[in-house]
């Protein structure tokens, strides 16, 4: 029976739609930018960030297969391409404001709560492992009820690399000095959850949601809920 369990946030937790291609997304980042005296258009602060974005990715590459941005530093230079030198602080804010703006739903899938609960009253250890910007998914984790049940959690933001490199795997094994025979993955993705995770010698659980894109995984994982029953999680793990 497993003693740890780490979940992916976005598709598997958290159910979210964004859309950081709409103009209106970037017309309403560019009026916030100009209160700042950092003037663009929307469409050339649009293609600033995607830029800056494929840049930091690159760099990235010298370190990681899967290199991560981090999208505070990302706004700090798109200040800095205007000339204008900008604190963590003020990026941060920069980087939330840019997610709101962006962010069309986000709401917790039905029966995460209960299942996570479950799980804590049986001993489990729960911990967050995802591609995710530390800047704006700590507050929704917090603003969604689900940070209370999680005894760690790891933002690929923070390391510069991301699932399904095996290395953002072991960020979280180190740090928490988990027995990978003792742990298992529950994640929506494929590539990212399933393939990584095998990769990295542990087991996963592929849970398909609305998320769940149409590739398969290069190795079958333990197990599959392919109906997207959260509830089914406790079902398969805690029997074993």
């Amino acid at each position: 029976m497993y003693k740890n369990y780490v979940f992916d946030i976005y598709g598997t937790l958290v159910d979210i739609r964004t859309n950081e291609y709409e103009l209106a997304t970037w017309q309403k980042l560019a009026d916030t930018l100009a209160f700042y005296g950092v003037n663009y258009s929307a469409q050339e602060l649009e293609e600033a960030y995607f830029a800056s974005c494929e840049l930091q990715i690159n760099q990235g590459k010298a370190n990681f297969q899967y290199p991560e941005v981090d999208v505070v530093e990302i706004f700090r230079l798109i200040c800095a391409n205007k000339g204008k030198k900008i604190g963590k602080v003020l990026a941060k804010h920069l980087a939330q404001e840019f997610r709101a703006f962006s962010t069309q739903h986000i709401a917790v899938y039905d029966g995460v709560t209960e299942t996570l609960a479950k799980l804590k009253k049986a001993g489990k250890k729960l911990y967050i492992l995802s591609n995710a910007q530390a800047c704006f998914t700590a507050p929704e984790i917090a603003r969604l009820g689900l940070k209370k049940y999680f005894n760690g959690i790891v933002y690929s933001s923070d390391y510069g690399c991301a699932k399904p490199d095996p290395k953002f795997f072991d960020v979280l094994l180190k740090k928490y000095d988990l027995n990978k025979k003792e742990t298992v993955y529950i994640g929506n993705d494929a590539i990212s959850d399933v393939d990584g995770a095998r990769n990295a010698k542990i087991d996963c659980l592929w849970i398909k949601s609305d998320l769940t894109g149409k590739e398969e995984p290069r190795f079958p994982a333990k197990y599959t809920v392919a109906d997207g029953n959260f509830r089914e999680v406790t079902k398969l793990l805690l029997k074993d």
